[in-house]
């Protein structure tokens, strides 16, 4: 477990930004979970936390047939 500034971050944390550094796009919760690789779920949970901590960022999009998903990339 990491700790700066008062944040603990742990290795599934760790995990989601090495993804999210590997990747020259920005990944779905799917996505990441899939290459992480990691159960949705706790994909999901880890980049709220994330998001919570101004590490990442995230934006709703419509996929293909109306399903709204959301995208996460590292925070500059």
């Amino acid at each position: 477990m990491i700790e700066m500034q008062g944040i603990s971050l742990d290795k599934v944390d760790e995990l989601i930004q090495a993804t999210l550094r590997e990747s020259k796009k920005p990944l779905s919760t799917y996505e990441i979970a899939k290459h992480a690789p990691l159960s949705w779920s706790t994909a999901n949970t880890h980049c709220y936390k994330l998001k919570s901590f101004g590490i990442l960022e995230g934006k709703y999009e419509e996929a293909r047939i109306g399903i709204k998903r959301i995208i996460w990339w590292l925070k500059e």
